[in-house]
């Protein structure tokens, strides 16, 4: 009983989720997926961490922490700023995706060993034998934790859960085994998946011979010519949700009721040995009722069926009562009769149209302004200047005073007059061309929106009165009709189902009669036997099952129970590998790739090394 009880807790336990939890709407959310790269012996020598933040408020700005060297945006253009381990993207409302390199030590590391032949060989010898290989993957959880368990400090470890997956091919391989996992041979490659749970048999104390739980993968294989592609794991700490632990609930109820069930199984032992003594006490059945009972029950049996068949059938009626082509053609007639008519056309174009020109009245300034300063930096054109500079010559040329002076100053003279005439020709030109400037916006401004809201209006008020009809008659057709039909159904089936009740009571009875006619007198007799052993059940269940429970709840099970209750908190603050602001959820997990063991022509070839996924191809997997 101990044992088959644990199992179950055992295997409730064990109950994983590679998906992730469902996330509350925060700031945003930050998911990170941990890549590393893992030579042959299992270290570690490159981490590349690719972080998505979920921007679900559609923030502008994103505040972010993170430990990551070399970071860079690997699907679009926003930018960000950094001051230490602060982060400021400009999201502009988006997601963001970026990478970094880390140099932290991974929570979960592996070891792995070949063997040739029963013998330890090294990875770089390996390439190209013939001969039985076992391929050894053993994980060990960094990720220990002290807690308390019934008063006492405990050694526990973060739930993680490996997946590693690998392909062999067919032509130089047989006898492909896989320990702790599943092969998939499609003819000419095998797949093979193995699943790994580090530290979860020490977390929760079970004994390998109740269950073993595995923290290795072993891959063996009968081979002409070795080689091995990568080996992928993917390891996430989301090993426990919340659905897999309702069955403690039901443990805390079976607790507290352990010696309430106990008590009541005595009172059924003590009323199981009465209802032996009484059972002796019955009378043989009779046999003249039987044949009549017989054709009346079956009789009313078949009423019954099509009774009930009739009223199913109009329960589960859920169809529409206006068909499409009815509401399309209901929709037709409303939009036919939204028509407006010129005059309200014309009025809500008036009302629109003042609205505008009351608008543009208190944006003339700065219509105004914004047209002068279109020329506020107006200048004469050379040829202008030129034209000007001719007509000061030859006004000067006609004075006779300017002609008796000597050439030097005449020439002095001429200059400054015609610097002076271009100079205040340009103001001029300014001043005029900043008023004309400012009085033509205005008047355009205010002519062209009175014209465009009242065409606007117009063209919007139509639209809207159509589809508004149209909608609305659909609408409420088709709930007047559904009403209409649902309540006459309703009215039928409940007098059906009034009808189908008495039927039914009346063939229970008439089977109960036919029954007991039939067998009043054998049904007495098993029912004194089966009394006896009950009674002896019962006495049995409570020494044998009873009891034992009591003990077992009371030490081993609640101690299971609080052991899983902290592996799924340590499940649930795993939330990330760098860094992570409080006011924000994360998720994250881990794909380690162990190299290949290939020959330098091959993978020249056919390119077949595992290399890096990066955030961006991520996305559009997922699109």
């Amino acid at each position: 009983m101990k044992i088959k009880i644990k199992r179950k807790i055992i295997s409730a336990t064990l109950l994983c989720s590679i998906c992730t939890y469902t996330l509350p709407v925060l700031a945003y959310t930050k998911d990170e997926t941990v890549y590393s790269k893992i030579n042959n012996e299992g270290e570690n020598y490159q981490t590349i961490v690719s972080t998505h933040l979920e921007n679900k408020e559609e923030l502008d700005v994103m505040n972010d922490i993170s430990d990551l060297l070399n970071i860079e945006n690997t699907n679009g253009e926003e930018e960000f700023s950094q001051e230490g381990s602060n982060l400021i993207w400009k999201a502009d409302k988006k997601d963001i995706y970026y990478q970094g390199e880390s140099q932290k030590e991974l929570p979960i590391e592996c070891q792995v060993a070949y063997e040739l032949n029963g013998r330890k060989i090294e990875p770089e010898e390996i390439l190209g034998k013939e001969g039985h290989i076992k391929i050894t993957i053993e994980y060990r959880n960094k990720e220990e934790h002290i807690v308390n368990i019934n008063g006492k400090e405990q050694k526990m470890y973060t739930p993680f859960v490996a997946i590693a997956g690998t392909v062999l091919k067919n032509d130089t391989n047989k006898n492909i085994e896989i320990k702790n996992g599943k092969i998939i041979n499609d003819g000419s490659k095998t797949i093979l998946m193995g699943i790994a749970m580090p530290g979860l048999q020490e977390s929760l104390q079970i004994s390998k011979n109740d269950m073993d739980i595995p923290n290795s993968i072993e891959i063996s294989m009968d081979t002409t010519d070795f080689e091995l592609g990568n080996i992928i794991t993917f390891v996430t700490p989301k090993v426990l949700e919340e659905s897999d632990l309702h069955f403690l609930d039901k443990l805390d109820e079976i607790d507290k009721k352990v010696n309430t069930l106990k008590t009541a199984s005595n009172q059924i032992q003590e009323g199981s040995i009465a209802l032996a003594e009484g059972t002796n006490k019955l009378a043989s059945g009779t046999e003249e009722l039987k044949d009549g009972t017989n054709f009346a029950y079956s009789g009313a049996k078949q009423i019954e069926t099509e009774v009930k068949k009739a009223n199913n059938q109009l329960k589960n009626d859920k169809s529409e009562a206006l068909d499409d082509n009815m509401l399309k053609e209901i929709g037709e007639q409303a939009r036919k009769t939204a028509v407006l008519s010129g005059e309200q056309k014309i009025q809500i174009g008036s009302q629109a149209q003042a609205v505008a020109i009351q608008t543009i009245q208190g944006q003339k300034t700065a219509i105004g302004e914004q047209a002068v300063s279109q020329v506020a930096n107006l200048k004469l054109t050379t040829e202008q200047k030129q034209k000007i500079a001719n007509n000061v010559k030859v006004g000067l040329e006609a004075n006779e005073n300017y002609k008796a002076l000597p050439v030097e100053q005449q020439a002095i003279i001429l200059q400054f007059s015609q610097n002076s005439a271009i100079t205040s020709a340009e103001v001029v030109a300014k001043d005029t061309a900043k008023q004309v400037a400012n009085t033509t916006a205005q008047k355009v401004a205010e002519q062209v929106a009175g014209q465009v809201a009242n065409s606007t209006a117009q063209l919007v008020a139509q639209n809207t009165a159509t589809q508004t009809a149209e909608t609305t008659a659909k609408a409420v057709a088709s709930k007047v009709a559904n009403q209409v039909k649902e309540k006459a159904l309703n009215q039928v089936a409940s007098q059906m189902n009034t009808l189908g009740e008495g039927l039914t009571q009346l063939t229970n009875g008439l089977s109960g009669l036919k029954d007991g006619t039939t067998s009043l007198q054998n049904g007495a007799n098993e029912l004194d036997k089966g009394a006896n052993t009950l009674s002896q059940g019962v006495k049995t269940f409570n020494e044998e099952g009873i009891k034992k429970i009591c003990d077992y709840m009371n030490g081993d099970m609640r101690d299971m129970r609080m052991r899983v209750e902290k592996l799924k908190e340590l499940s649930k603050e795993y939330n990330h590998f760098t860094m992570l602001n409080e006011e924000n959820e994360g998720n994250v997990k881990f794909i380690m790739i162990i190299d290949a063991i290939k020959k330098q022509e091959k993978e020249d070839d056919i390119k077949e090394e595992a290399i890096l996924p990066t955030p961006k191809d991520e996305n559009q997997e997922e699109q």
